[in-house]
């Protein structure tokens, strides 16, 4: 048998689990590393880690089928071989998956396990025992791994990969902390553009700035231009252009960028020649869009076409079932970042992240996680007290470590305190909160608060 380092990997799609069960016993038994799925959600949110070099799977899968599994699959690991296992009487369809990048495919019931590990061992000698180095497309290694970033969100990965290699406007919506600018760079990676990943916040440039910053300018545009200088616009070309807080977006430029979106032109400021560009645009808030159009501060025809598919990425508190897995991770990031040995969480602590608000989302779990390897003594991670949440700010008083109340009672404990905080105050609730105001008025009605 190979040794542990030279084992090559395989990853299993079968939906029964017995037929799963026999292919994996096989192939271990073979010397192979395998991980088996019965849903091709899941087994897309480990792909990109596991990194196989053969794929394994059958044409019939629940949500969605095989063929489609394998185009969304080899976005995410171009390594991989892809072979499949269908009915003896649909052989059309394994064809139909050859063309969408399956290298063969076999029929069953099989005929023999030999002939199963006949063709593994045939298509892996194709390779050698080194890794190939990232491919075009393939996601960073610096980036987390799928089933950290997109877990309890399998729904948001597959609308992604759909549109992934298109030129379609994506608008992301969350909370701040959610996530939404580490989701972009996603999506640029699997894009596999060519060109850079071009980030500028709407939010923290004056309004006399942002044109200039986005589209550029020509030599003597206004005093103090002494050269030309090109805007990110420009510099995202053949890349993407992330427009985080588009919100923020003055009026006054907004008809500059629905042209860029219309016409893919643009023009530097005090320049008359047009100039084409065709980055792919991302854009980002935490603002009701809808709501600004209707108070007039955000043009419609500009947000229709902003939302060419819009994503809504959900607070931390809507992906409880999954914050010890994030957490846990980020044990392990920061205790190699701080030269640190990571540690479990101890019982307090797993309450503590389990009925915590989270008004900061990840962000917000990122710093504690970082805070309670720096500050635990003990052989478990503690959170820290209060005095030394430095960083936090003061919404992390808004829930007690100590509370073991039903959910939906912390909650509203949460309201009542954030609402005392802000003297009654409603968009400074809303805010010491890290929710949308509209959120806090259907909460408030909810729990009779109104």
């Amino acid at each position: 048998m190979a040794s542990s380092t030279l084992k090559k990997r395989i990853l299993i799609v079968e939906d029964d689990p017995s037929f799963s069960y026999f292919l994996k016993v096989l192939l271990e038994e073979a010397g192979y590393e395998v991980q088996t799925f019965a849903e091709p959600q899941r087994a897309l949110l480990a792909i990109s880690d596991f990194k196989p070099h053969l794929v394994i799977t059958d044409l019939k899968l629940p949500h969605f089928d095989g063929l489609e599994f394998i185009e969304r699959a080899k976005l995410l690991c171009h390594r991989a071989y892809f072979l499949v296992i269908t009915a003896f009487g649909s052989i059309p369809s394994a064809v139909s998956a050859i063309k969408k990048g399956a290298v063969d495919y076999l029929t069953k019931p099989l005929s023999s396990p030999e002939d199963l590990l006949s063709k593994v061992k045939t298509l892996l000698s194709q390779e050698s025992e080194k890794e190939e180095p990232q491919r075009e497309g393939e996601l960073e290694t610096a980036l987390p791994p799928l089933s950290v970033v997109f877990a309890g969100l399998e729904e948001v990965l597959i609308k992604i990969l759909k549109v992934a290699k298109t030129d379609l406007p994506i608008l992301l919506q969350g909370e701040t902390g959610t996530g939404k600018t580490l989701i972009a760079r996603i999506i640029h990676q699997l894009s596999a553009r060519p060109g850079p990943f071009v980030e500028i916040n709407c939010a923290t440039l004056p309004e006399t700035l942002i044109e200039s910053e986005l589209f550029g300018y020509e030599k003597g545009a206004f005093t103090g231009a002494t050269r030309t200088k090109p805007g990110k616009v420009e510099l995202a070309k053949d890349g993407t252009l992330f427009l985080d807080e588009i919100g923020e977006l003055p009026l006054s430029l907004q008809p500059k960028l629905l042209r860029l979106l219309q016409d893919r032109t643009f023009e530097r400021l005090g320049g008359l020649k047009s100039i084409a560009t065709n980055a792919r645009l991302i854009t980002a808030t935490n603002k009701d869009l809808p709501t600004l159009v209707k108070e007039g501060k955000f043009r419609e025809d500009l947000y229709f076409r902003l939302k060419g598919l819009t994503i809504h990425l959900p607070s931390l508190r809507e992906r409880r079932p999954h914050i010890l897995t994030i957490a846990e991770y980020f044990v392990r990031e920061k205790a190699k970042k701080l030269g640190l040995s990571p540690k479990p969480f101890s019982k307090e602590a797993q309450n503590f992240l389990l009925h915590y608000a989270f008004p900061g989302n990840i962000r917000e779990l990122e710093n504690l996680v970082e805070l309670s390897l720096l500050f635990s003594e003990g052989e478990e991670l503690e959170f820290p007290k209060e005095e030394v949440w430095t960083g936090l700010g003061p919404r992390t008083e808004i829930l007690s470590p100590s509370h073991t109340l039903p959910l939906k009672e912390l909650e509203k404990q949460a309201i009542l305190s954030a609402l005392e905080r802000a003297k009654g105050n409603k968009k400074e609730t809303a805010r010491l909160l890290g929710i949308p105001l509209r959120t806090l008025y259907h909460k408030l009605k909810e729990y009779g608060l109104s």
